[in-house]
């Protein structure tokens, strides 16, 4: 009976390890999730096609108009249609326009998909920080947990201290309450991270698979920013909306252009004993006294300004992001390569020396442990530094506009 427990624990534990890793995701196949699940991609294809359906309508015909009328007086009759005629090229300049504009919006939705998918990854590194953080704690605690095993069975045989056996004990418990630290930060990030998926993903079964570091080398401050001019959505988005605006602006001027209409018709009436069916054709041209189209074109000439202006201000501050976050990268790579080169490997010696020093009874329970915190701290501060540097990554891959890094996570 014991013997078939046994076992069913034992397949049960695979069954769940298979599910855990099952559900762990690389960056490329959470942002391909992302892609696939997400409603802000619904809403963003909603949000051009009402923009597309909203600008059809500016280069239509107008409208023609039928009419009928009776006199009593002699009996007359009249059937007439009426078809305004648009001559001065308007809609040609308003279809033009509206392609600009759906252009724009398709651009500025390609920059806010960027932008989501920027925290989408900040997220999953933050979560693969936390996870990687919990490993390296539980790592610690192991180690420590040899350490009281060895401590507990000196004391058994009368060779060591109760005192040394209870402070490794404390110190168990004190690293302990990193675990707890950890797991608090992977629960935010992986909520963080189901977000950006189908609205019934549960948290916590998410889990991040990959690498912090990044070798990747970085290109100039001039590549960058080239870069950015050519991919960005919303900077490209300007450029469309200028362009549409100035094509309204034109197709305003032409107000001044008299369209005429064209009406035809059936008149019958009564002339004597008999009631004849006449034809007629008819043309009215509109008088373009009042309105010429000069308001309207002043005020699509001043947005088409303001868009100018809104373009030359997000180039700048383009320019200026790409140094900054490229400064902050380097700044932080180097502070990684550096404490990992120094510090860390210092703690990694200085944990076997207290240790061999402890064994031969050069040093006592204090100066072990307080080597092996010291280790400890060395690994998870190793690892923020990592988080952040990566984080950085992110963040001027979100002001370029593509993953320059990394170009393998967009599918």
């Amino acid at each position: 009976m014991w013997t078939r427990l046994a076992h069913g624990l034992t397949v049960a534990a695979m069954l769940m390890t298979g599910a855990t890793r099952a559900a762990e995701l690389t960056e490329k196949e959470a942002v391909r999730k992302f892609l696939a699940e997400s409603p802000y991609n619904r809403e963003s294809a909603a949000g051009v096609a009402a923009i597309e359906a909203e600008t059809r309508g500016w280069s239509l015909w107008p409208n023609p108009a039928a009419a009928y009328s009776r006199e009593g007086a002699g009996l007359t009759e009249i059937l007439q249609y009426e078809q305004p005629l648009p001559v001065s090229g308007r809609l040609s300049l308003l279809r033009q326009a509206g392609v600009a504009a759906v252009g724009a919006a398709r651009s500025q939705a390609g920059r806010t998909r960027w932008e989501l998918i920027s925290d989408l990854r900040s997220a999953f590194y933050l979560l693969l920080a936390a996870q990687e953080r919990e490993a390296a704690v539980r790592a610690a605690i192991d180690e420590l947990d040899e350490i009281v095993r060895i401590l507990r069975r000196r004391e058994r045989e009368g060779e060591g201290s109760n005192y040394d056996r209870l402070r490794a004990e404390r110190e168990r418990s004190e690293i302990e309450t990193e675990i707890a630290a950890a797991r608090i930060s992977a629960t935010q990030a992986r909520s963080q991270l189901a977000a950006f998926f189908a609205p019934e993903t549960e948290p916590a079964g998410i889990g991040a698979q990959g690498r912090i570091e990044s070798e990747t080398p970085l290109l100039s401050t001039a590549d960058l920013y080239a870069r950015a001019v050519a991919v960005r959505g919303d900077l490209d988005a300007e450029r469309r909306q200028a362009a549409g605006l100035d094509l309204r602006r034109r197709a305003a001027e032409r107000l001044r252009i008299p369209e005429p209409a064209v009406a035809a018709g059936m008149k019958r009436g009564e002339v004597g004993q008999r009631t004849p069916l006449g034809s007629y054709v008819a043309v009215t041209v509109p008088l373009p006294l009042f309105n010429r189209g000069a308001t309207e074109a002043a005020r699509l000439r001043a947005e088409g300004e303001r868009s100018e202006a809104r373009r030359a201000i997000l180039e700048q501050r383009i320019r200026a992001e790409i140094a900054a976050a490229r400064a902050a990268v380097e700044l932080r790579r180097r502070t990684l390569t550096e404490y990992r080169a120094g510090v860390q490997a210092q703690g990694r010696q200085l944990e076997q020396i207290a240790r061999t020093a402890y064994q031969e009874g050069e040093t006592g329970i204090l100066e072990l442990l307080d080597a092996y915190r010291t280790s400890l701290q060395s690994r998870l501060r190793s690892l923020d530094l990592a988080s952040a540097a990566r984080q950085a990554e992110i963040e001027l891959e979100r002001v370029v506009g593509e993953p320059v890094l990394n170009p393998e996570v967009l599918p």
